[in-house]
């Protein structure tokens, strides 16, 4: 009888110690919402494109864009 309230209070004791741990914690509460922020936009580098347009004709080259080059933008 004496190993069998033994037995009880130790299972007893490790299912509560369990219950216990899977309480959320301070340091794993959710992260406070964000305001949504859009994507970046990915748009050609005009100012580059002319830059590079300019110096070609200056020098007399055919100037052809296969991938033209692009930049990231917040901004609308």
């Amino acid at each position: 009888m004496q190993s069998v309230l033994r037995a009880a209070v130790v299972l007893s004791a490790c299912t509560l110690a369990a219950c216990a741990s899977q309480s959320p914690r301070v340091a794993q509460a959710p992260v406070a919402p964000r305001a949504y922020e859009a994507p970046p936009r990915i748009v050609t580098d005009a100012a580059y494109v002319a830059r590079v347009e300019r110096e070609a004709r200056r020098r007399g080259l055919a100037l052809e864009w296969i991938n033209p080059p692009v930049r990231r933008t917040t901004g609308d």
